[in-house]
């Protein structure tokens, strides 16, 4: 049997992740390229890799949407201090168009990712069935209901009224 005290010793304190040293993190330091040019010219030479390109097809080939891709990549890139994140959202759309234009040189089957989204929505033909259906249905006339006045005192309002 473990002893309770002794396991309890070796996990770390709680608030401990909050206790490195300043800038420790590459994303807290400045970041190594300031602009949107900087840093395609990181991506470019990333995408000069053919293991991966082929593993970039390969992702895209079993069905993660392009835009995924993109957004993957550009936060690795902030997370390892290679540009900000303002610079990695101006960066995507770019890297989708990168990514789209390898897919489509490699004839590789891609999702872009912004495609509504198939829904288990009924056929024209059912609908049109369902519409004809109601269509034939006649529709009565309803007696309206007598409408019964009844005698309603009005209640005194304002601040200082009384309550009943």
């Amino acid at each position: 049997m473990r002893d309770v005290d002794q396991v309890s010793l070796s996990r770390p304190v709680p608030g401990q992740s909050l206790t490195h040293e300043v800038r420790a993190r590459p994303w807290q330091n400045p970041p190594q390229f300031n602009t949107v040019e900087e840093s395609m010219d990181w991506y470019l030479e990333r995408f000069n890799n053919p293991d991966l390109v082929q593993e970039l097809l390969a992702i895209m080939e079993s069905g993660v949407p392009i835009s995924t891709i993109a957004n993957s990549m550009q936060l690795g890139a902030v997370l390892q201090g290679v540009h900000s994140i303002d610079v990695g959202v101006l960066i995507v759309p770019i890297i989708m168009e990168i990514l789209r234009t390898l897919a489509e040189k490699t004839d590789t089957k891609y999702v872009i990712g912004d495609e509504p989204e198939e829904t288990d929505r009924p056929s024209d033909a059912v609908l049109d069935s369902a519409l004809n259906k109601i269509k034939s249905v006649e529709v009565q006339d309803m007696p309206e209901e007598e409408q019964v006045e009844e005698d309603v005192e009005e209640e005194p309002m304002g601040l200082m009224a009384r309550r009943a």
